[in-house]
């Protein structure tokens, strides 16, 4: 019908249509990024149609056919470009800000075509070469149809070589050479069409040369970023050949027949070919993941865990099969991200962080080129390029993000790595969330127990104390800070006329401050039980540094002021252990109070002596022991001890009101007033024959 014949002239463009073919069939066929593998096989598509039309162009005598044919063949000729553009921007990770670009190389394409096959504007008839084949010969639209290649090309070279490091720049500029050398010989034929000259088309080598290019990136670089060998697509294929090869045979069957029944039987065959494919397709088997047996015995192995440096480790192990190597695994917390193994941090934008749980899924620095991100491009760009990691993987559990893996991984992941990753991914994230609310539930139960024995204390040591011991009488009061300082303090005689007394501050919180007040307490009422003899003292302190030294190890020494009484002997012996220390007061008198300490080694301290030392006591004379904050507290409190009305019971409360009226303290306010009872005073001023 269309009177061809067969010509070895149509070999070159045979050859150029198979390698065309190749080159789309293996962008089909593998599993990769979605945008690259569009472009190479939108190119080869759009190339198709001219190689085969040019070869039955060549071989036919008919000049009404080769116009046809030619016009046919040369219309998708405009599509080339913005397909080799879109490639262009994927590869250099500029789709996304220059789609613009992409959108008016494809409308100016479409409209080009469109102009091919429906008027003479580009192809206005042919002419017969020296050769003997026909030819297109040119219309005014001809050169644009045939710049497109050049132009959309030229215009993808300068906008990725803009945006690429200089190693990629000079790669680039390797690959401009070579175009611009494949687009002068190919645009050679541009005179052919003009009839400058007229010999044989050439084009079909510059376009098998790129074929051959094309199919070397697409198998042995990382140009598609394949994940492996795309089954669907391959199964697919076969179904459309199958089709086409059974319409063509009931074609040939149903010579003569009714166009209308030859539509119809082979569309129902189409049909059912398709149908087929479809149920192959649903019946293929799920792809298998990597290494199945490690991955559930990893998963088998997070059971037990209780440290998310463990996790780290094991992920590390289990990736290290499929050549990816962990940089860091880091925990999520509310400043932002912890290393597990080192303690570092560094701030997560909280939009990047919510863009990583919407993905959920390994990301690839490379990947980002032609991921479709939006307005946080940016954002996320410039946080990968800071932390220089080739491939990360957030770990994300119920919708939360509570890790994340920085790892080394420069080729794409294939399919079944993928699933590996992904799964053991998830298992590691819930293995964080455990360990997180495993560690939380021991912070909260220490914070519980921290508060508790706070509470204990803070109540045992507010409690307003008037006691009686022997001939003493001991007041106290006690206010507590926001942050309790663990300020405590006790009593007990130790004989018939003597009263020891110790009054300490822990420098620690919580728990440590409480044990240690509570060792030095138990070890003070074990002394002071028996009588303390002439060395009285010196035993006392003994006693309170081996009991810090078994309590305080790696912790905060404790200060602390110890005292005894003596009434008989009308004496006080005291120790002063990096506490303030005391004053001995005279009241209604002139006299300035008499300091008692102020210096000395604390508790627990390992090195540095305590400060001793004795001083007279008069019947009439009051210990005053103040803790740090009443001395740090507002000044009007030593005016309460030069008041020249008698003490009462509220002597304690009215010098701590006084040491408060600052505000509130930042450290407790103790005060403890010691002196002796009123009958006991009167009795041994008759006994010395005072009125």
């Amino acid at each position: 019908m269309f009177d061809l014949r067969w010509s070895w002239l149509c070999v070159p463009f045979l050859a150029c249509t198979a390698a065309l073919a190749v080159v789309g069939v293996v962008a089909g066929l593998v599993r990769g990024d979605r945008v690259m593998r569009l472009g190479v096989i939108g190119a080869a598509t759009a190339a198709l149609p001219w190689a085969i039309c040019s070869a039955l162009s060549v071989c036919t005598n008919d000049a009404a056919v080769a116009v046809r044919l030619l016009r046919l063949g040369v219309g998708p000729v405009s599509l080339i470009g913005p397909n080799l553009l879109l490639v262009l921007l994927g590869i250099s990770g500029q789709l996304e800000r220059h789609r613009w670009a992409v959108w008016l190389s494809g409308g100016t394409g479409v409209a080009l075509l469109g102009l091919c096959w429906g008027t003479g504007w580009t192809v206005s008839g042919v002419h017969r070469l020296t050769s003997g084949v026909f030819y297109f010969t040119g219309g005014p639209l001809t050169d644009i149809h045939i710049a497109q290649l050049a132009v959309w090309i030229a215009v993808g070279l300068i906008i990725a070589r803009r945006s690429m490091m200089s190693g990629e720049r000079r790669a680039m500029l390797r690959v401009l050479i070579a175009a611009s050398v494949l687009a002068a010989i190919g645009g050679t034929d541009v005179l052919l069409a003009h009839g400058v000259i007229g010999v044989f088309p050439i084009a079909w080598l510059p376009a098998t040369i790129a074929c051959a290019i094309a199919l070397h990136l697409e198998l042995r670089t990382d140009l598609l970023r394949p994940r492996g060998f795309d089954g669907g697509a391959l199964l697919e294929l076969v179904g459309f050949l199958a089709a086409a090869a059974l319409i063509g045979a009931l074609a040939y069957a149903l010579h003569g027949a009714a166009v209308v029944a030859v539509t119809a039987i082979a569309s129902a065959a189409w049909m059912v070919v398709t149908a087929v494919v479809w149920w192959l397709g649903r019946r293929r088997p799920p792809r298998r993941v990597l290494g199945e047996r490690a991955l559930e015995r990893f998963i088998a192995g997070l059971t037990d865990i209780d440290d998310d440096r463990r996790v780290g480790d094991r992920l590390a192990a289990l990736w290290r099969d499929v050549a990816i190597a962990v940089h860091g695994l880091w925990r999520a917390e509310d400043a932002g991200l912890v290393d597990v193994a080192s303690g570092a941090s560094y701030e997560l934008d909280r939009d990047v962080a919510a863009w990583l749980i919407r993905h959920a899924a390994p990301l690839a620095a490379a990947d980002l080129a032609t991921m479709r991100l939006g307005p946080i491009r940016p954002r996320v760009e410039a946080w990968v390029a800071a932390r220089g990691a080739t491939l990360f993987v957030p770990l994300v559990d119920r919708g939360t993000l509570v890790g994340l893996v920085e790892a080394e991984h420069v080729a794409a992941l294939r399919e079944a790595e993928r699933g590996l990753v992904a799964q053991s991914a998830r298992a590691a994230a819930r293995a964080l969330t455990y360990v997180n609310l495993a560690r939380a539930a021991a912070r909260e139960g220490a914070t519980a127990r921290e508060v508790e024995v706070a509470e204990a204390m803070r109540r045992q040591a507010s409690a307003r104390h008037d006691d009686e011991l022997g001939p003493w009488l001991v007041a106290a009061e006690y206010r507590s800070a926001p942050r309790t300082t663990g300020a405590a303090w006790s009593a007990n005689l130790a004989g018939d006329a003597r009263l020891a007394i110790l009054v300490t501050e822990g420098q620690a919180h919580g728990v440590p401050a409480a044990l240690a007040t509570a060792a030095l307490t138990g070890a003070f009422a074990a002394a002071t039980t028996a009588s303390t003899g002439a060395g009285g003292i010196d035993e006392l302190i003994a006693a309170l540094r081996a009991s810090a030294q078994d309590v305080l190890r790696g912790g905060e020494p404790i200060a602390a002021f110890l005292a005894v009484l003596d009434a008989d002997a009308r004496t006080v012996a005291w120790g002063c252990a990096g506490h303030p220390g005391a004053l001995l007061v005279t009241p209604g008198a002139e006299l300035a109070p008499i300091a008692l300490g102020g210096k000395g080694a604390r508790l627990g301290e390992a090195r540095g002596e305590i400060e001793r030392g004795a001083a007279p006591l008069a019947p009439d004379q009051l210990l005053v022991v103040a803790s740090s904050g009443v001395y740090g507290g507002a000044p009007a409190w030593r005016g309460v001890l030069r008041e020249p009305v008698a003490p009462g019971a509220r002597f304690a409360a009215r010098i701590v009101d006084a040491a408060a009226a600052g505000g509130q303290p930042g450290e407790d306010l103790l005060a403890v007033v010691v002196r002796q009872r009123g009958d006991r005073r009167s009795a041994r001023l008759s006994d010395q024959g005072e009125p």
